[in-house]
Parts: C-alpha cells; structure tokens; sequence
C-alpha cells in the first residue's frame, strides 16, 4: 500500500504555535516522506512512529499550513507472529491511521499496563479527564478527529471494488488497476476507512439514499435481512432525528479476523464472522444483524453528525444513544412484547460484567468508555427513560440537541446536555427523581414477584392479588450498596404465557398497567377478562433489577 496526499491544517488553538507533533497510528505503517513548511524535525521516535516538528517561526493563530506526505505499507515473507491482516490479497480494511499522518498527541499511545506505569511512578490507571473539566472541551472522544472534506483516489487490482468515505464520482479501469475517486458531499471526522475486495453487491432504494451491501459472492445469507434494517432505521431515523446527510450508505463486508462492525461516515465495515456467515434464523434468539446494523446506522447520527468531548460521560452521546436508537428500530419491527429478549439480553450482560471491573464503575452520565455501562447499561436506561417520558417527546428533545449541534467542533458536548435533556421533559419529582437515578448515580432494583392468586368475580371478570418485594439501593464505585426508599410507577402485567420465551405476543397479554410501587411487601391488585397463568412486576426488565428472573410468577 502506498498513500500519497495533502493535508490542509489550520492553527485553531488561539495563540501561536510553535511545535507540531506527528504521529502514525499503526506500527505496519511507515512514514516515507513527509514535509512540514517551515518547520525542521527536532525529534524522530522511529519505534513508536512518533515526530516533533519545531517551526522556526511560530505559526501564527488562523494560519493555514499545507503538509505533503507519502506512507507505506508492506508486508514480505511470512512472520512468526504479528501478521497483518488488514493490509492482503482479498479484503484489504484500513482506517486512516494506518495511511495518514496523525497530527497531536494521543493517550491511545500512552503506557496501559498497570504494573510497567507504576514502575516508571506514573499513576496506575489512565483515566480520562472529569466531566466538567473545562480543558477538556477542547478535544472530542475520537482522539480529535476534527470536522473535514475529503477527497480520495483509490486504485486497486482490477478485479476487486476499491471504497472510501464520499460520493462516488469517477470510476475506471486503466493500466490493470481499478480507481475510484470519492468526495465527501458533507463533512466528515477525520476517522475513516478505506476497503477493497471482489465484492458481490446488492442494493436497494430507501427514500432517495442508495443502499449498497458489498459481500464476498458466496456470503449472500444475512444481505437482505441487513438491507432492510438499513431502511427500517434510517426512515425511523430521519422521521425522529433530522435529515439523513447522505445519498448513499454503504455496508462493507470483511474478513473474520476480527469480530466487529464499526460505523465511519456512510460506510459500515462488518465482521463476516458476525454478520454474513451468522445463522440468524433461530427464532429463540436475539436477531443480532438487525441489530447490530441499526445500531451502526445510528452512529450516522450519534458519532457522525455530533461528537461528544473526551471526558467522562463522552461515549453516552454516541454509543449509548446508538443503542437507544437501534432498541427503537428492534421494538417496531417486533412489537414491544417482544422487547423482552433485547432489554434481558442487556441487562444480563450488563450485571455479569460490573462484577469484573477492576477500577472504578461510574454513573452513566461519568462513564469513562466501559462498554458494559455505555452500550449494556445505556440501552436499558434509555429504553425505560423512552417509556416513561414518551417517545415522541424524547426523539424531539433528541432532534433539538443534534440540529444546534450538528457539525460543530470545539467545544464539544457533554454527557450534561443529555442529561439536562432528559431532566427537562420530567412532569413530577419522581420522574426528575428516576432521571437522576438512572443517569447520575449507579442504581439498582430489587423487584421480586412472590405469589399471584386469582378469582372469578360476579361479571366474569377475573381479580389477580399480586404479592411482591421491592427495593431500590445505591452502589458505589466499588459495588458496596446501600439502601434507599423506593417510591416508584412501575408496570405490572398479567399473561397467558411468559414474557420472553416462545412465541410469546400481544395476545398473550390480558393486562398491562402502571402501578405506584414502594420500598417492601405490598398486594397489588388487577383485573383481567380471562384466567390468568403468569403475573409479575417489570415483566418486559426495563428496569437494572439484580435479578431479572424472579419478576414472574405462575398464577393460582
């Protein structure tokens, strides 16, 4: 691989700037050529692909500054270890890092291993900076990948599709190579990819936005189960969010290397692990493609069009409102008594994990990139936020964050914008008060289901006395809880089959309703038209309840 380009920087700190740090991002990658007008290279880690460039004359404030650069690639022979697999002959996948030059520091290439960081007195833990710290906002949690327009050529071998980031406005064979040139018609982060293979392709249409799955030939299983989540979530997108920024939108199959999907703007690399050789058939099991590909849609809006800072709470604006959009897409494809599936499945995940947190678990709104609270945690907290304070008036509270800023760099958001948000759209002090739960402490519930019987009254009706244990506790960063009162609405329900297993639907619901619920036992009463089998509290797990599988009861 070969990368030749320019990059057009711009002072935009205020003062003068006097040093100039370039760095690669990828130890496979070298730096051929690079020139930096004005300035004359003062230190060259070659280990760790790391320069300083000092400027003779400090670049002044607003001051633009062309860097020319040539980076290359190469693999030769066959190593014992550490081979690449992103640069090969089939299915080539790199990200910008690993064929530009990446301009300031980054902790990504900080020391992480504990025990090496005490030895040389450094603290043990990199932590990222407080939420509040005003510094902060100057650097979003990508590493500050700044807003950009792009302009790429891309040759491959003949038989193979190049892809990059933008519209697609030339296309040619020549010389035995294919090239592309692509042009972003909106900005985009400076964080993207670049993919060739032999694709087979399918698209579609979805109001005017081209649909493009690129698959290796005879990966064609899952295409149309993931051309149809693209659809589904961009119409629910656009309707609730604002205005999709592309024509296209492109998802790009890779090898199974790695198991991961990741979103870069109006492209969507996919593991073929986990999306197109994965039997999705299994009508007891979560429908992972679907989800997996509404939720990387949704970084078009949550990562690609606003970009939160890099601090604590950063990852709520992008991961956790990703998955809220995707939990949206997945309840109106399968109906809301089916979402069961989806919240257990995050919530098992969720509980099964903070066990292993060998730091700190923080509150949502603080969290420092832990997968478990942002994607796990997040998607119950937004999912029940969602249901309590309506839809509708949650994805326009949404829609009003992203259009002020949409496309804005420095300062960046905050977990606080969000989280005031959703403060604003409470009607009552228990309402405020699950805001603050769920965003600003870690809280868990304790919802017990212990007994249910029922009788036939005089008009046929039927009247189930629903006996129940609640708790509500507040945990630390270290898992030690304490309780707290529980003065809560919280659904309660009465089945003909239990919730989340089988074929379980809408008909299997005699009633569905919201009861004020406290802290202890208590008898709560509902009436049915027919003879109940099941009852239970927070039937569909909406809430973080440490155990989720006693909420059920069978009826006597």
């Amino acid at each position: 691989m070969q990368a030749r380009g320019q990059m057009s920087l711009i002072n935009d700190t205020g003062a003068p700037l006097a040093d100039l740090h370039v760095r690669l991002g990828s130890a496979n990658s070298e730096i051929a050529r690079i020139t930096v007008p004005g300035a004359r290279l003062v230190m060259d880690d070659a280990e760790n692909k790391y320069r300083i460039y000092h400027f003779d004359q400090p670049l002044a404030p607003g001051a633009r500054l062309a860097v020319d650069f040539t980076i290359t690639r190469e693999q030769a022979g066959f190593p014992a270890r550490g081979e690449d697999t992103n640069l090969i002959a089939n299915g080539s996948f790199m990200n910008n890092g690993d064929f530009m030059p990446q301009i300031g520091m980054s902790q990504d290439g900080f020391l992480q291993d504990r025990a090496k960081r005490r030895k040389y007195g450094l603290i043990p833990e990199r932590r990222l900076p407080k939420l509040g710290d005003t510094a902060a906002l100057e650097r979003n949690y990508l590493g500050n990948a700044d807003w950009v327009n792009s302009d790429i050529t891309l040759a491959t071998s003949a038989g193979q599709t190049p892809i990059a980031p933008g519209r697609k406005v030339e296309d040619r064979v020549e010389g035995g190579r294919r090239i592309a040139r692509f042009v972003s018609p909106q900005p985009i982060l400076s964080f993207f990819s670049v993919q060739s293979a032999a694709y087979a392709e399918r698209s579609a249409d979805a109001d005017g936005v081209k649909l493009t799955v690129y698959h290796h030939p005879s990966h064609a299983y899952n295409v149309d189960t993931m051309l149809a989540s693209m659809k589904t979530s961009l119409a629910y997108y656009a309707k609730n969010f604002g205005p999709y920024q592309f024509d296209y939108a492109r998802i790009i199959e890779f090898p199974g290397y790695e198991t991961f999907a990741q979103a870069f703007a109006g492209t969507i690399p996919f593991s073929e692990s986990i999306g197109f050789l994965a039997a999705n058939d299994d009508p007891e099991k979560i429908d992972y493609v679907t989800y997996v590909t509404a939720h990387e849609v949704a970084h078009q809006y949550w990562g690609h069009q606003i970009i939160s800072a890099e601090m604590q709470g950063g990852t709520l604006f992008v991961e956790t409102m990703a998955q809220y959009s995707a939990l949206m897409v997945m309840k109106q494809l399968y109906g809301e008594d089916k979402i069961r599936r989806f919240l257990k499945y995050e919530l098992d995940n969720y509980l099964r994990n903070r066990g292993g947190e060998i730091i700190e678990e923080l509150p949502l709104n603080r969290v420092e990139n832990q997968g478990y609270i942002h994607y796990r945690k997040g998607s119950l907290v937004m999912y029940l936020l969602a249901d309590r304070l309506g839809e509708d008036r949650v994805n326009a509270m949404l829609a009003g964050i992203l259009a002020a800023h949409k496309f804005k760099g420095a300062p960046y958001l905050t977990s606080t914008t969000l989280v005031d948000g959703y403060k604003s759209l409470a009607r009552n002090d228990a309402e405020r008060q699950l805001v603050s739960d769920l965003f600003e402490r870690i809280t868990l519930y304790d919802l017990k289901a212990t007994a249910a019987a029922t009788r036939k009254l005089a008009d046929g009706r039927w009247e189930t006395r629903l006996t129940v244990d609640a708790a509500k506790l507040y945990a630390d960063g270290k898992g030690v809880e304490k309780a707290a009162p529980l003065a809560d609405t919280i659904d309660v329900g009465l089945f003909t089959a239990k919730p989340g297993q089988g074929a379980f639907s809408r008909t299997d619901v005699l009633a569905m309703t919201r009861l004020p619920v406290k802290s202890g036992k208590q008898v709560l009463v509902l009436i049915s038209k027919a003879k109940p089998v099941f009852a239970g509290i927070d039937p569909y797990n909406k809430y973080v309840d440490r155990n989720s599988d006693d909420n059920l009861v069978d009826v006597s």
